[in-house]
């Protein structure tokens, strides 16, 4: 097991198309091969603005780029659930339980609409939480609705039956009906004030709002259902033999999402692609650091299985202080379910389980909001959310940074005096592997004097902070 990372830097810095607004040699970023990471340096990566598709880490040129991308992360531990988030969990618990289907599913705010899909600079898709796209029904023109029958004139209400009353009503008098019988039986008992008691049930009638992971779980507390749902998380690199026991399966979802949802040709969807893509990675797993989670950190896939069938895949990077989510496929034919919203509802819950275990995993990190790309504000929606400086890499509530976001794309939300405490790299201390020696950038340029790459060197340093520069071992020729 590799105990430290070797990267190598690209310092080309080249234009690219955009795969958000789909402008031609408009989007900016740097990046570095990982030929190894250790979970540390990528966690300490991902609060630099960086982001892995598979061994490829790449960082956006905030300041240079179309659409500026900013890392988003969400506080899962004080997660509160809106009110579209509840509906998506409870039409996809009445599909399990009752076998409800939707005929079409309403348009969700965070993930409906057209896909919208995150490139990277070459132009393959990246960490996109699923953006389902559901098409409205054409409007039937008036001319085609039968005229209306204008009733026959009645005699007025029937004395001899009772007065119709809202439901409403109904179920407020047999409310206040048991609050007296109960206000009876507790002043038998133990006397109270009528103040005190008017008008208010007792603490344990009261109603409290669900967990996230109560309202998650309540196909499970049902005795009988129409479908079963199951949930597995399986370790990727390396591939445990659950995974290789449903690769192919997965690699069919992923073919089928790709070129159903992004239009992918089939050419553009091999199984060489999944793999770079989503089942390489620079991490190998670590199961033997003090405190962590059962099954270690790394590079996972979580797999949703329906009634023993795999419909979905999240691909996450468990970290010391996060999950990750990399990317999110599902099988088509069960777009109307708003899995994108689901998934990432089960990763928060995934992150709140871990943090049990290891209190430091605290955060649920969705790759990049892009305020400039209207499809991708959708991240912004889990509460509380935070958004990274990208000039001096602390975080900031998303609610503040909205004003400034609405003003220009590109922003500073760290005040003037504030710096970046971890890029001020001294270029001599940067380690280095060259001819497979470890050593200093200082000692190698005295071996390599014609190198003339200090540059380069400190551009790198500074993307990647003082921690990781003389952590990560940079490959040099």
């Amino acid at each position: 097991m590799a105990e430290f990372s070797i990267v190598e830097y690209f310092a080309e810095h080249e234009k690219y198309h955009c795969g958000y607004c789909n402008s031609p040699d408009t989007n900016y970023s740097h990046g570095m091969w990982a030929h190894y990471l250790t979970v540390l340096d990528y966690q300490d990566l991902i609060n630099r603005g960086w982001r892995r598709s598979g061994k490829y880490c790449y960082k956006p040129t905030m300041n240079q780029t179309c659409c500026p991308s900013y890392a988003v992360r969400c506080h899962a531990i004080n997660f509160k659930i809106s009110s579209s988030q509840k509906k998506v969990i409870k039409r996809v618990n009445r599909f399990l339980i009752n076998g409800i289907r939707p005929q079409a599913a309403k348009k969700e705010q965070d993930e409906e609409g057209n896909s919208c899909m995150e490139s990277d600079p070459g132009g393959s898709s990246q960490d996109l939480k699923e953006t389902c796209s559901s098409s409205k029904p054409s409007a039937t023109p008036k001319d085609s609705h039968p005229p209306k029958q204008m009733p026959k004139p009645g005699l007025g209400a029937n004395p001899n039956k009772p007065l119709l009353r809202k439901a409403k009503v109904i179920r407020m008098e047999i409310k206040k009906q048991k609050l007296s019988q109960q206000e009876n039986s507790q002043s038998k008992d133990t006397p109270t004030s009528n103040e005190s008691c008017r008008g208010k049930l007792p603490p344990k009638y009261q109603n409290q709002p669900k967990t996230l992971e109560e309202l998650l779980d309540e196909p499970a507390q049902q005795p009988n259902v129409a479908h079963k749902l199951e949930i597995k998380l399986v370790l990727t690199s390396p591939a445990s033999t659950e995974f290789k026991y449903s690769y192919e399966d997965s690699y069919n979802i992923f073919k089928q999402y790709q070129m159903t949802i992004h239009k992918e040709k089939a050419s553009s969807c091999t199984k060489r692609d999944f793999g770079d893509f989503l089942v390489n990675s620079p991490f190998e797993v670590h199961r033997d650091l003090p405190g962590g989670p059962p099954n270690g950190y790394g590079s996972f896939h979580h797999q949703y299985i329906l009634d023993g069938k795999m419909i979905a895949v999240g691909v996450i990077d468990v970290l010391p202080n996060c999950l990750s989510s990399v990317y999110f496929y599902y099988d088509p034919e069960y777009s109307f379910l708003s899995l994108g919203t689901y998934s990432a509802l089960r990763e928060i819950a995934l992150v709140r389980s871990l943090h049990k275990i290891q209190p430091n995993i605290e955060y649920y990190y969705m790759g990049y909001y892009i305020h400039s790309c209207p499809k991708m504000r959708y991240k912004g929606q889990y509460f509380p959310s935070s958004l990274l400086c990208p000039e001096t890499y602390h975080w900031f509530p998303i609610e503040k940074c909205l004003p400034k976001l609405n003003e220009k794309k590109y922003c500073r939300f760290s005040d003037p005096d504030e710096v970046d405490e971890n890029g001020n790299v001294d270029p001599n201390r940067v380690l280095i592997l060259h001819e497979q020696q470890e050593m200093s950038f200082e000692m190698y340029h005295q071996l390599k004097p014609e190198a003339n790459d200090e540059n380069q060197v400190m551009e790198y340093a500074n993307f990647v902070g003082k921690s990781c520069a003389q952590r990560m071992f940079l490959f040099r020729v």
